[in-house]
């Protein structure tokens, strides 16, 4: 049987959705690559024909979700300047959906603290993600002169207050932790153009 040219392409993409999913939702080391390989409807033992390693899958997949996460963000944003792009970003960033889908959501708030331990080309995928964000809100904070502090501090509350957020039992609590960050960030943009 003849199978198409780009079946193996599209069979590392669905590898790719899968582990993008279930590292969001349950974590790097939670997740073994038997799990990854049944939510992706294949065998384990398929998984080295398109990765080296799980290492490897990580970084191919947090690049992925952060395409993925960054197209649903500039729609979200697009119509949007200055004090109204930060206010959206916030509400939208710190959101009960948000906390409450980490499968669906940004990887940074998910992984931030595996990464810092993996390192390795995980790292330095997030790290170039994070200068991009660094620089997009930085630019919406500061309309005629980026401001990367104002932007490193308001991402810091978003991330880790949706972590924070996610990390509680009490539901009232994680409402307040998602609303105070949010008060935060919209309290710093009020100087915006």
């Amino acid at each position: 049987m003849r199978y198409p040219a780009d079946r193996k392409q599209q069979t590392s993409q669905r590898i790719l959705n899968a582990a993008s999913t279930l590292f969001r939702s349950r974590g790097y080391d939670a997740t073994g690559i038997d799990a990854v390989m049944a939510s992706a409807d294949l065998t384990a033992g398929a998984f080295y024909a398109h990765f080296p390693s799980k290492e490897d899958l990580l970084a191919r997949s947090l690049e992925s979700a952060f395409c993925e996460s960054g197209t649903r963000w500039s729609r979200r944003l697009a119509n949007l300047r200055g004090r109204d792009w930060v206010r959206k970003f916030a509400s939208a960033y710190l959101s009960k959906a948000h906390r409450d889908n980490p499968e669906l959501g940004c990887p940074m708030p998910a992984l931030a603290s595996e990464i810092g331990r993996i390192g390795g080309r995980s790292r330095a995928v997030f790290e170039k993600r994070l200068r991009g964000l660094i620089d997009m809100v930085g630019s919406e904070i500061g309309r005629d002169s980026p401001n990367q502090d104002e932007a490193i501090a308001a991402i810091a509350l978003c991330v880790g207050g949706l972590m924070l957020a996610r990390a509680v039992d009490d539901p009232k609590l994680s409402d307040k932790i998602l609303s105070a960050c949010r008060a935060a960030v919209v309290k710093e943009s009020v100087s915006l153009p």
